[in-house]
């Protein structure tokens, strides 16, 4: 299995890192945080340029392009729902045959995934469908406050279907304080008659919003790193760089080593995405554990960001709380790392039904 990225997939990467470093600098993100609608102009931006056709999964565009394309977003902590969208919404349906669905979210529909229950660490099926009627209660639903379009799992007559919804009425939207202001989570009641359902497997269907988070996850832990190697060498005290000191160069190799093993297990669970033969429960183990390995990563790199930094790395005025405020988020999106080395494990020891 070749994990390495082709030519086509490289030219892609770096047209999204030179059109986000133009669009979306920090001072743009920031403005998010006291423009509500400031991420509108991006967005258009980035539905013109095709970014949004990642939903479909056709073509050229595979779990492997999804993750180049969500991992630069992330280490530019884009404002905007292309995660939510193509990567959590899309992701959980593009083995269901929705494709009216998949097609209005790659127009640029945004769109999100319910599928957190109130207190439980993993995602599931949080709602029920009885009836022709959608019921039930998601936490901490990723840009929701933007979306147009809810996707979500339910229980259904002893299986499961994806349910797709139209934000509005009987869809209650109970915005609460995210952790990170320009990512809004949200949690939502549903009572309504869904747009669309099909027929599901679970873990077929958090696959690829797995893979989803785990890029994002890795763009922001190598962005922080890049950041705090970056002030480690320009910043002294001493009469040397404070990147010599050994508790500050240790600490940062660590973190290089932790991010280089979340992308690695990123990329080659985005190959076994793209593999027809990949059985689900396999494609889930390869992404829970990406996700696990990048979640550990953006908040490892984050906070050790923030010692570099020290004092300076503490205000308001400096880019470095977006960076956390994104990794501790998302973290804990589909499932904090321990939750998901929990599982694994459970799974590989024999519990797994």
């Amino acid at each position: 299995m070749d994990v390495g990225l082709n030519s086509d997939q490289l030219s892609l990467r770096d047209a999204v890192r030179d059109i986000l470093r133009t669009e979306c600098p920090p001072d743009a993100v920031r403005r998010v945080l006291t423009d509500p609608d400031r991420w509108r102009s991006l967005w258009k931006t980035v539905v013109g340029l095709g970014w949004t056709e990642l939903a479909a999964g056709a073509g050229d565009y595979g779990p492997v392009e999804l993750a180049v394309v969500l991992e630069e977003c992330g280490a530019a902590i884009a404002p905007i729902p292309l995660l939510s969208s193509v990567g959590l919404a899309a992701g959980a349906l593009r083995a269901t045959g929705l494709d009216a669905v998949l097609a209005e979210i790659a127009a640029g529909t945004a769109a999100t995934l319910a599928v957190h229950s109130p207190g439980a660490r993993l995602p599931g099926a949080p709602m029920v469908l009885h009836q022709g009627r959608l019921r039930g209660r998601a936490v901490a639903v990723p840009n929701l406050p933007r979306a147009e379009l809810l996707v979500t799992l339910a229980a259904c007559e002893g299986r499961f279907v994806a349910a797709v919804a139209r934000c509005g009425d009987g869809v209650t939207v109970q915005v609460g304080e995210s952790t990170d202001p320009v990512q809004p989570v949200a949690d939502v009641e549903v009572d309504v008659e869904p747009l669309a359902t099909a027929p599901v497997h679970v873990e077929s269907a958090l696959a690829t919003p797995l893979l989803a988070a785990a890029a994002d996850l890795v763009g922001v832990a190598g962005a922080a790193l890049h950041r705090a190697v970056g002030h480690a060498k320009t910043r002294r005290q001493f009469g040397a760089p404070i990147g010599a000191f050994q508790g500050i160069k240790h600490a940062l190799a660590d973190n290089y080593v932790a991010v280089e093993r979340a992308r690695s297990l990123t990329y080659a669970a985005a190959a076994r995405l793209a593999d027809p033969n990949t059985a689900p429960a396999d494609a889930w183990t390869a992404t829970a554990l990406a996700k696990a390995a990048a979640g550990d990563a953006a908040a490892r790199c984050a906070r050790t960001a923030v010692q570099v930094h020290g004092a300076l790395g503490q205000t308001w005025e400096h880019d470095i709380h977006l960076y956390v405020r994104h990794a501790w988020q998302g973290a804990a999106l589909l499932g904090d790392s321990r939750a998901l080395y929990h599982e694994v494990g459970r799974r590989f020891a024999g519990g797994a039904k």
